[in-house]
């Protein structure tokens, strides 16, 4: 569930290469030569997490939304008030990230790694909607509404899932051997990797709401309330969604040498964010009412005042 963790006698497997022949440099030598003492490998680097769980990092409370409806009266929602973040303590239940690159490293004295990644990555999240903040306006009173209402609902009975492009990424480490006798060897490494994935689809699937944005594009540092041309095509000052992935990790590992099978077991520790900016992402609508309907979602999302029964929309 992060990065891979290598094996510890990895720097001395390779000694011969397939353009030229290696030569096993011992710094104990008088006669060896830093030419003995460094080589460079290259080679195929996958990374695929399948199965990843990731904590929601937020606030224990949420500043800019209205107060919580309460009883059958419609209301104004125009003052802000601190309420519980509702992300606060979720997780993203299902975080999938899959890299491709390509591997090189330099070798010294055939015991320490140096080396770095380039490559692709792209990835998948899925989590209910209160890990991601989803909030609404419901119950406003009046035939309109106002730029300055707020939201005053957290809805909760949904999921938000969304995937990434396939972007460039990278990523730097060290791997050594610290330990060796006989067979066996016991080694430690470290590793950061970095990206910067744009959204490719948001899907949202909730009681009230349900709508799909490819390429979504979301306010950031912006307040509450949003324009009210969020969610349509007239909206501006949007920036695309960005997703900014950096991960580190240390391993330590041991091997043990069986002729030409080299197993090996480890432990790692590593910490992985994916930061969004808080970016406000808004649901598509309609720039203008049409049949008092301002999305053409399966949502609650309108402007009808009164039950028109004479006519029928199917």
């Amino acid at each position: 569930q992060a990065l891979p963790v290598g094996n510890p006698a990895e720097p001395s497997l390779l000694i011969d290469g397939t353009m030229w022949e290696g030569a096993s440099g011992d710094p104990c030598d008088p006669c060896s030569t830093w030419c003995d003492a460094i080589s460079i490998r290259a080679g195929y680097y996958g990374d695929y997490v399948f199965d990843r769980v990731l904590k929601v990092d937020v606030n224990k409370t949420i500043t800019g939304m209205g107060a919580v409806p309460t009883g059958a009266a419609a209301a104004n929602y125009k003052t802000p008030t601190d309420r519980p973040n509702i992300a606060y303590g979720k997780h993203l239940q299902d975080a999938e990230w899959f890299t491709n690159a390509a591997f090189l490293a330099l070798n010294i004295w055939d015991r320490f790694d140096i080396f770095c990644t380039l490559g692709a990555s792209n990835g998948y999240f899925k989590a209910s909607s209160a890990a991601f903040n989803l909030v609404g306006l419901i119950g406003v009173k009046g035939s309109s509404i106002a730029a300055d209402q707020l939201p005053n609902v957290g809805i909760t009975q949904g999921i938000v899932e969304f995937y990434t492009d396939t972007t460039f990424s990278w990523s730097v480490g060290a791997r050594g051997a610290l330990w060796e006798c006989g067979c066996a060897t016991l080694g430690a490494e470290f590793q950061y990797a970095q990206s910067n994935p744009k959204i490719e689809m948001l899907n949202v699937v909730s009681s009230p709401a349900q709508f799909v944005v490819h390429k979504p594009r979301g306010y950031k540092g912006t307040a509450f309330p949003l324009p009210l041309t969020a969610g349509t095509d007239q909206a501006t000052d949007t920036k695309s969604a960005t997703i900014k992935y950096h991960e580190w990790q240390v391993g330590l590992a041991l091997s043990y040498r069986l002729n030409m099978l080299v197993p090996y077991i480890g432990v790692n520790w590593s910490r992985a964010t994916f930061d969004a900016d808080a970016i406000r992402i808004a649901q598509p609508k309609l720039a203008a009412a049409v049949l008092n309907l301002t999305t053409w979602n399966p949502t609650l999302l309108g402007e009808a005042t009164a039950l028109d029964t004479s006519n029928k929309n199917w």
